[in-house]
């Protein structure tokens, strides 16, 4: 499987690539080719300006793996977390491109030792998480909610879209289990 990373520098992202570098799975891609899936841990800063100057690249993303956003509470402020936080406008932008996302948000998260590795996982074992779909905005005027991942998760009212698969939760014991061979 054909894989594009978009990283910031830390510890977490370091385990990734050392664990993804040596999987013969997968293919680590410097381009966005044709199926492929786009992992980001960290401000969708660059993805959005890789969309801003080739829309056609929105069709041969396969999925979007985030590790941001939350559908309750976050880390920077009350409500936002901070790869959505430090970049919101790139974040909207990216939410509304159309492209399926899968969020790992910092609802499930929180109390992880390496948070980046979740995506990882799901690649390999889908059927551990437990996602539903939902709607996502950004918020990006606000002071008090910039960058506040806002889902209809929990609301009668439901945005038009439906890009986002929200992790909910997942199997920890499989979860150990798929990580501990990886």
């Amino acid at each position: 499987m054909k894989l594009f990373l978009s990283l910031e520098k830390s510890e977490n992202n370091d385990e990734l690539l050392n664990i993804v570098n040596h999987n013969p799975q997968i293919t680590v891609t410097d381009t966005i080719e044709e199926n492929t899936f786009v992992l980001v841990n960290g401000p969708l800063t660059h993805l959005s300006n890789m969309l801003l100057r080739d829309y056609t690249l929105a069709d041969k993303i396969e999925k979007i793996l985030l590790v941001g956003g939350s559908d309750s509470y976050g880390d920077v402020t009350p409500v936002a977390e901070r790869n959505i936080y430090e970049d919101p406008e790139s974040a909207q932008h990216v939410f509304l491109a159309g492209i399926p996302i899968v969020m790992f948000g910092l609802n499930v998260t929180r109390n992880l030792e390496n948070r980046a590795l979740l995506p990882l996982a799901y690649l390999f074992k889908p059927q551990i998480f437990d996602t539903e779909e939902c709607g996502v905005f950004v918020e990006t005027k606000a002071a008090k909610t910039r960058g506040m991942t806002v889902t209809d998760l929990y609301s009668d009212k439901q945005f038009d879209k439906h890009y986002v698969e929200m992790v909910k939760g997942f199997d920890r014991e499989e979860l150990g289990e798929l990580l501990k061979h990886a």
